[in-house]
């Protein structure tokens, strides 16, 4: 509680006063209301003191305004105001009534996050939703053409032979991407398990290069892989680190034109484990790059002709390096200049080499 007089100096304050602003009642007292706020609010505040003193009335100050107060110490607080008039003797004084609104803020500010967030949660449950829908209309579609195609009476054995690789491709496709779902929706669960073992990231790299082959070559890719004469030994899940090489590969070959170059590469970097992946695909934005890794996320610089997907490669392998304790990050240079993922993760510390053992100076004699 603040007594003021009519032309704003401070009469009266409280303990609580006291209290909130670091200062003692007599450094209060006789002084302008002001002191107790920013100085950018002092000099509005004059004139709109002024005018209630001309006509006071019972109001709050706070509805609609972030309104401030400012301690002793120079710290700034959010405060609720209401003000009314008090008649003293000949005179009106005004009794401000201040609040310190620092925890409900917070309040407000964590239920405006927690709103913010249920509201992404639902648009990417429509975003799921629309994108499954369109990822399942083309394989849905290429089997109800080989089912049709079965059963035509000029079935041979040239049309059986095409349609057992159609149905491979499609059901291969349609399974990758519920294992995908699968594997989000486990780690937003802190359901997934890593299976950890010390490997070699160069067998690791081997195997995700042959998962990415059939997509590679289906887009006349050429490839280049350069590996390090030594190994690089990481403790990890060999499965979840041969999808993180697989899912990088696959990305590059998606967003990259026909007959384009893919380069993989790995190194030891600062004492890391250094996993590359460079292509002269579309490139990615820089307003893109922050969200390159966000699920749901389509990179594409022109916004049409996409590449197909539900979204989520990039988002898997973000969360799968950083369950290995690693990190990942996206560079690009721009639309049509191409792309790199750099993937780093621990690299276990080498074994001590084998001591040569020292053969004894005089050997026994035998005995004949």
């Amino acid at each position: 509680m603040v007594i003021i007089t009519g032309d704003g100096v401070i009469a009266r304050v409280n303990r609580q006063t006291e209290k909130l602003f670091g200062y003692r009642r007599e450094e209060l007292i006789g002084r302008p209301v002001e002191t107790l706020m920013p100085e950018r609010f002092r000099h509005p505040h004059i004139a709109h003191r002024q005018a209630y003193a001309a006509k006071p009335e019972l109001r709050a100050m706070g509805s609609g305004l972030d309104l401030f107060g400012l301690r002793k110490d120079g710290f700034e607080f959010p405060i609720d105001v209401s003000i009314s008039p008090m008649p003293f003797e000949a005179r009106v004084l005004l009794v401000s009534a201040i609040r310190d609104m620092t925890a409900h803020r917070r309040l407000e500010e964590k239920l405006r996050a927690r709103t913010r967030e249920l509201e992404e949660a639902d648009r990417q449950k429509d975003q799921l939703l629309s994108a499954v829908a369109h990822e399942l209309r083309s394989p849905l579609g290429v089997l109800t053409n080989v089912a049709q195609l079965l059963n035509s009476p000029q079935s041979g054995a040239a049309l059986y032979q095409w349609a057992s690789g159609a149905l491979e491709r499609q059901t291969a496709h349609m399974s990758r991407m519920v294992e995908d779902l699968l594997d989000l929706a486990r780690i937003r669960r802190g359901k997934l398990t890593l299976h950890l073992e010390s490997i070699d990231l160069r067998a690791i790299a081997e195997r995700g290069v042959e998962m990415s082959r059939p997509l590679i070559d289906a887009g006349k890719h050429s490839l280049e892989v350069a590996l390090p004469p030594d190994p690089l030994p990481v403790s990890g899940d060999p499965g979840r680190l041969v999808q993180v090489v697989s899912n990088l590969l696959n990305n590059a070959a998606k967003f990259t034109p026909e007959r384009g170059h893919i380069r993989l590469t790995l190194a030891r970097e600062d004492g890391l484990a250094a996993v590359r992946v460079r292509d002269d695909g579309k490139g990615i934005s820089k307003e893109m790059l922050s969200r390159v890794f966000d699920i749901f996320t389509q990179v594409d610089p022109a916004g049409v002709d996409r590449a197909g997907g539900l979204g989520i490669g990039l988002a898997l392998v973000r969360q799968l390096v950083e369950l290995h304790g690693g990190t990942v990050e996206a560079f690009s240079d721009g639309p049509g200049q191409g792309s790199e993922f750099v993937v780093r993760l621990p690299l276990l510390p080498k074994r001590p080499e084998p001591q040569n053992q020292t053969l004894p100076l005089a050997w026994p004699k035998a005995a004949y």
